[in-house]
């Protein structure tokens, strides 16, 4: 059981790590090639970053200790599962069904239809497309597997075969014929162009990135700084430095204070392509306030701590958390304190500043 499970959890674990790093570019590119991101489109490429890590787990792991290899073979002749497959009784249906080496063609065939669906589904490519990804992604699988993980075991830890390739290949094209003729590819929006209504889930979704590119970023930064150190120094690996963590937080923070003071929207809602519009107070206050009451009290808060900071905190999170369900066009907090509008970017040119938000 651990040899089927312990795969599964690496790929769901890693594929999902994958995703969220690659959110925040992702929110980007959806908004502008198809003008918003819908639930599927997201659960697709979620699916297929769970995937792309499945094809590396169930044909690398589980990878032996250094001391206990043994040296697979090769097979390069092609075609050669056929001989396997009619070395096994094959006199009935129930003896095709039960014959192991029908069951290892048919479980490469299946773990490579996906692949071909995938490559149609949010490519956009066909056959030709969907034959070249799988024949690469196989090749890269078995010359992974041929040369003991690029070196570092001394032989091939499992066995090269050449009937992979085809198989693997065919499952891919399988794949692609699936996705034509089963599953009609969903459309995009209309028109990239075309203005959309501010909802809920897409502001949930600027709030998500803004948070991303705090957090990640202050991450990456401290990794990067580990990491040099121990290269640098005797391998071991310690604490990132104050000033470190301080870099970590002030160069996000900087930036989402630039955008907010210069354009009156965070870094995420600039993602989602929403645009803001100042019409109660003075520009300059009210994009402080608005900075202040969104996304730079939370770094604030999270960063210094002082009596009741906690609760300021909680507060502030809560308070944003419920406005953004209750006020006119899901505005938020920050945008009822500081008397901002939004709409969508692209109709902030043939809006008056008035007409917004009524």
């Amino acid at each position: 059981m651990s040899s089927f499970v312990i795969p599964a959890f690496v790929a769901v674990l890693v594929g999902c790590g994958l995703a969220v790093l690659a959110f925040v570019p992702f929110v980007a590119i959806s908004y502008r090639r198809r003008g918003g991101l819908t639930l599927w489109h997201a659960f697709v490429w979620l699916a297929a970053a769970v995937y792309a890590m499945a094809l590396w787990t169930y044909t690398l792991l589980p990878v032996p200790p250094a001391d206990e290899v043994t040296c697979a073979a090769v097979q390069l002749r092609p075609f050669q599962f056929v001989s396997d497959i009619l070395s096994f009784d094959t006199g009935s249906v129930r003896a095709l069904m039960t014959n192991p080496a029908v069951l290892q063609v048919a479980l490469n065939v299946v773990l490579f239809v996906p692949l071909g669906w995938f490559v149609r589904q949010l490519a956009g490519r066909g056959i030709i497309v969907a034959t070249i990804t799988g024949l690469t992604a196989s090749a890269l699988i078995e010359l992974t597997q041929l040369t003991g993980i690029w070196g570092v075991y001394p032989c091939a830890y499992r066995v090269f075969d050449v009937d992979d390739l085809i198989i693997n290949t065919l499952g891919a094209v399988l794949g692609s014929l699936a996705s034509l003729l089963l599953l009609r590819r969903r459309k995009d929006l209309a028109d990239a162009a075309a203005p959309q209504p501010i909802t809920v889930t897409r502001r949930l979704t600027g709030i998500v990135c803004d948070l991303l590119v705090w957090g990640l970023f202050g991450w990456t930064v401290s990794i990067v700084f580990m990491a040099f150190t121990a290269l640098l120094g005797d391998g071991t690996i310690t604490e990132p430095d104050p000033i470190v963590v301080f870099i970590g937080f002030a160069l996000p923070f900087v930036a989402q204070l630039y955008s907010v003071l210069s354009r009156g929207v965070t870094l995420g809602e600039r993602l989602v392509l929403i645009a803001a519009v100042q019409v109660r107070r003075p520009v300059l206050l009210g994009r402080s306030l608005r900075f202040l009451f969104g996304i730079g009290g939370y770094m604030l808060l999270s960063q210094w701590t002082f009596p009741l900071s906690g609760l300021l905190l909680f507060a502030l999170v809560a308070a944003s958390a419920v406005m953004v369900f209750t006020t006119r066009r899901h505005r938020g907090l920050a945008c009822v304190v500081s008397g901002t509008e939004i709409d969508d970017v692209r109709t902030r040119d043939t809006v008056a500043p008035g007409e917004v938000g009524r």
